[in-house]
């Protein structure tokens, strides 16, 4: 079985840009057969829990969290990237039956799921050591570990983020 977040309960819906808070997953089974459940879980572990329990064996996404990411793995459940934008459901079904979807592992995670701050979906740290939480547009730049033991080992870099929310 494979697991979609999406916007709407309908068949033809798209592709939510949100895992742990998306309202709605699609769920299709090994004959194809769509079936839309709301998300009553609501954050990112309790839906990896709630997803593994259904029996999932797939997840098709264009954004999941570092440590959903990491509990779905370790349970054998195999995560594909779904593309970045506006992604429709019968789209991307139709790349996975073809084998097009790239899977995510450890090596390419943060080039095709991760971002560089939690967004508020989970708890914990982002590697920052805080939380950023973000909403419309902007950006910053910060460094860390300038004029310290980080810059003498040559750890030291500068960050520049820029999210979007639609």
């Amino acid at each position: 079985m494979i697991a979609v977040a999406v916007k709407t309960d309908k068949e033809k819906g798209v592709l939510s840009p949100l895992f742990g808070k998306a309202k709605f997953f699609s769920i299709i089974d090994d004959a194809g057969t769509i079936t839309t459940h709301a998300n009553a879980a609501e954050g990112g572990m309790k839906v990896a829990r709630w997803l593994q329990g259904l029996g999932i064996k797939s997840i098709i996404a264009n954004h999941l969290g570092e440590k959903p990411f990491h509990a779905l793995q370790s349970a054998g459940i195999k995560i594909y990237f779904a593309g970045a934008g506006r992604v429709e459901l019968e789209e991307v079904l139709q790349k996975f039956k073809e084998g097009l979807l790239e899977e995510v592992t450890v090596v390419n995670y943060m080039n095709l799921l991760g971002e560089e701050h939690e967004h508020g979906e989970e708890e914990g740290a982002s590697h920052h050591g805080k939380k950023h939480h973000c909403c419309g547009k902007h950006a910053h730049n910060h460094q860390h570990g300038n004029d310290n033991a980080l810059s003498k080992r040559g750890l030291a870099h500068t960050c520049n983020h820029f999210h979007a929310h639609a």
